[in-house]
């Protein structure tokens, strides 16, 4: 698998001013701009084939060299599953969603290094969008990492396109492997690469560690609010479903694969819009598939079949406010309701924390404390599911005004903890004042508490208890 690993790495050792780079998929010229002038961009470099036709379902394909080609704008996502667009992300908080336009050829990546990097090599953090496998990608708003390496001049970020929803986790007998997280695997540099995910996002990342046990490529991981999922069977009835309505009924497994290759995309993604009725939750995830998903979880842990890299997770303060009943003309809060699964926003961190730990393997953990209205614009919405995105991006002051000083600060603490992990995730992190991030472990283990305003510091070290008393009852 290996030699299917897109080359970035040339982009680590190119002149200050160059901007052309080849790649195993071709030669590309990228760009700079003058909101970040000392950064360079490569946007829109294709990592595998376009996945249609015969290739609809299926474990994404090596790209072959396409020759010579600019890369300065943005190519399509990948098929949203977004139904009504009812949820408060999309009336009050679009930015943080990708909303370029659509197409089954989306596995395109975008790459932003330093133009006066601090090294010759340098960390390359791989960014794994959230959206509950219905939604996401690698362009949102507030997941533009531009001002971060403009600030740091000491990492690479990459952000990618996966398929989503039927077209990556179909679910069938006659596509069994889960071609959404096979698309991860085909993205990066196997030089000094972490994962770092978000949500969904996250449940990826730590997917993936299951599932490369022993050649993981990358040599840590970052996972934010999620953890893994529940796990489908090896086959779910919803494609099958899918296929009844669109013209692919009473055939056998391989047949209707081969019939469901042939609809047409954008009927295909109104099928998926008209069987799922949850705004929160997708009906096609990922299922175990025993390739990038194990039914046992645990039993893989225990056993030591989990890549044993350094891990930091963290999780909000009030993850579950983005996903209550949204009215937008509305001056008080919304009743709290009981939001199905939230606790796997928090307890999943938590719980994969502690295994680790427990098998040995280098841990930290922390707590989102902030709450700043420029990105959470109501007042019961806080430290809310996503809300930190904008501060480690450095997006944050890009929307509703420009941020405080004590936002700034926040932003900066944890920007610099995340590069210090990218480029020794073996070694504690620390910030640019020499604060270090202790590792998780007992007996009184401790973490990082970010933008916490009562406590009036950035960042600082805490016992777990403080984080614990936002994760709720968690079942073990």
């Amino acid at each position: 698998m290996r030699s299917h690993i897109l080359s970035l790495s040339l982009l680590l050792v190119v002149s200050a001013a160059g901007l052309t780079v080849k790649t195993t998929s071709g030669t590309y010229t990228g760009l700079i701009n003058a909101t970040a002038p000392d950064v360079r961009q490569w946007l829109g470099i294709p990592f595998a084939q376009p996945p249609l036709g015969a290739l609809r379902f299926l474990p994404p394909q090596k790209a072959p060299d396409y020759g010579a080609a600019d890369a300065k704008a943005y190519k399509p996502i990948c098929y949203q599953n977004s139904g009504n667009k009812t949820s408060l992300y999309w009336q009050l908080l679009p930015e943080y969603l990708n909303r370029d336009p659509e197409s089954e050829d989306c596995l395109y990546l975008n790459v932003w290094a330093p133009r006066q990097p601090v090294e010759k090599k340098l960390p390359v953090i791989i960014w794994v969008s959230g959206g509950g496998f219905k939604e996401g990608g690698g362009h949102a708003l507030y997941q533009v990492p531009d001002q971060w390496v403009q600030r740091s001049q000491g990492h690479i970020v990459v952000t990618f396109n996966f398929r989503l929803h039927i077209f990556g986790f179909p679910g069938s007998p006659a596509a069994s492997v889960n071609a959404g997280l096979a698309d991860l695997r085909l993205v990066g540099d196997p030089n000094r690469m972490i994962l770092y995910g978000q949500s969904s996002g996250n449940a990826m990342v730590q997917l993936y560690s299951y599932a490369y046990p022993k050649n993981p490529i990358v040599r840590g991981l970052i996972g934010t609010s999620g953890g893994n999922p529940a796990i489908t069977p090896s086959s779910s009835p919803n494609f099958h479903n899918a296929a009844q309505i669109l013209g692919c009924a009473n055939l056998t497994s391989e047949a209707e694969l081969t019939c469901m290759q042939g609809v047409d995309a954008t009927a295909l993604q109104h099928a998926v819009d008209t069987l799922n009725t949850d705004p929160n939750r997708g009906l096609f995830r990922p299922i175990a598939d025993n390739v990038t998903v194990f039914t046992n979880l645990t039993e893989r842990l225990e056993k030591g079949l989990v890549a044993k890299i350094p891990f930091i997770g963290g999780f909000m303060y009030n993850e579950g406010a983005v996903f209550l009943p949204f009215d937008p003309d509305a001056t008080t809060a919304p009743t709290p309701v009981p939001i199905p699964g939230i606790e796997g926003l928090t307890c999943a961190i938590k719980q994969e924390v502690d295994k680790r730990n427990a098998l040995g393997i280098s841990t930290y953990r922390y707590l989102y404390s902030g709450n700043f209205s420029n990105v959470t614009p109501r007042y019961w919405l806080g430290g809310m599911h996503s809300s930190d995105i904008p501060l480690i991006f450095g997006t944050h002051y890009q929307v509703r005004g420009n941020s405080t000083e004590f936002e700034y600060q926040t932003s900066f603490a944890m920007q610099e903890y995340w590069v210090s992990f990218a480029a020794n995730p073996d070694k504690e992190p620390r910030n640019s004042q020499g604060q270090v991030w202790p590792r998780y472990k007992g007996p009184s283990p401790k973490i990082m508490d970010f933008g916490n305003a009562t406590v009036g510091a950035p960042s600082y070290v805490a016992p777990v208890s403080v984080a614990d008393r936002y994760s709720g009852p968690c079942l073990t």
